[in-house]
């Protein structure tokens, strides 16, 4: 299997025992050293979890029939990295978002919450 850094260093530890004891929700995987993603045709990408600027939870909405239709409530784990970077990872259920925060706060102790706003401005 082949493992590609989205952003920073690889991780000293071996990525291919990490990935396989790491915790997967749906396609992604959490695991002690990195975060990865499915990369196509086979393989991973990763960033790894020293990397990681910030992470939470926020209630969205996804509209699955376009901008007409109605829309299904979504729960979405914005991860930062590198100060401008982001990866949104989407769940059904809030109790599953904030189960991969909470593993990813357990792994990095020192990680951030959701970004303060700017006087007048939205952030994510």
């Amino acid at each position: 299997m082949a493992f590609k850094a989205m952003y920073g260093n690889a991780p000293t530890a071996d990525l291919k025992a990490d990935y396989q004891a790491a915790v997967k929700f749906g396609v992604f995987r959490i695991g002690k050293e990195a975060l990865y993603f499915p990369a196509f045709p086979t393989g991973a990408k990763y960033v790894p979890l020293t990397a990681l600027d910030g992470a939470w939870v926020q209630k969205s909405a996804m509209s699955p029939k376009g901008c007409c239709g109605g829309q299904i409530p979504v729960f979405v784990l914005h991860v930062r990295y590198g100060k401008e970077f982001y990866q949104n990872l989407t769940f059904e259920k809030e109790q599953e978002a904030n189960r991969a925060l909470d593993l990813l706060k357990e792994r990095r102790p020192d990680l951030p919450g959701a970004p303060e706003r700017a006087a007048g401005k939205n952030a994510i």
